[in-house]
């Protein structure tokens, strides 16, 4: 047996014996799969950049208004093309990035965003549900508006979770977040 499965194995075991705990801490610490560029053309060509520093920084554009099904969905949504130009037929149109992000717009190339947060298979999380009861963006995602690239500054454990449901009297039930 090769060293890697023989760990695996010994991790099945301790998983098995300790109830699921420990499988459910390895499941966490799996590296997610490389994003795709922001935006991809034919073979990932050339990317665009997107600052949120400008955009929720500086100019203070509620998340909700790029990310529109956050508050009804459990998905949070990324813009199209066509919702950045919206703004940018006006705004910054000289600038490159703004321009290749034009071109690929009207080429009818889809945006590809990076993922960029990530939570286990055996998570069942909304959106809805916490913008419904007045989480702020921040509480888990951290400050995005002072991100020049968004990065996760804080991990998505049981325990946060927990105390945040404790905290605000949220369901504490198993089947809340594990379906």
């Amino acid at each position: 047996m090769a060293m890697g499965r023989r760990k695996l194995v010994w991790v099945a075991i301790a998983a098995a014996s300790l109830g699921g705990g420990v499988l459910a801490t390895a499941a966490r610490t799996v590296s997610p799969p490389q994003p795709m560029s922001t935006v991809g053309g034919k073979g990932g060509a050339a990317e665009v950049t997107f600052d949120h520093t400008v955009h929720a920084g500086e100019y203070r554009i509620p998340c909700l208004d790029c990310h529109a099904y956050a508050d009804r969905s459990p998905v949070a949504g990324v813009p199209s093309g066509r919702k950045c130009m919206g703004c940018h037929k006006f705004v910054a149109k000289e600038k490159p990035a703004v321009q290749a992000l034009a071109e690929r717009v009207g080429a009818g190339e889809p945006l590809r965003w990076p993922r960029v947060f990530w939570l286990p298979d055996f998570i069942y999380f909304t959106h809805r549900m916490h913008v419904r009861a007045n989480v702020a963006c921040a509480e888990c995602h951290g400050d995005v508006a002072a991100m020049k690239t968004v990065v996760q500054e804080r991990a998505f454990t049981m325990g946060r979770c927990v105390a945040c449901h404790v905290e605000r009297h949220a369901t504490r039930e198993c089947l809340g977040c594990h379906r």
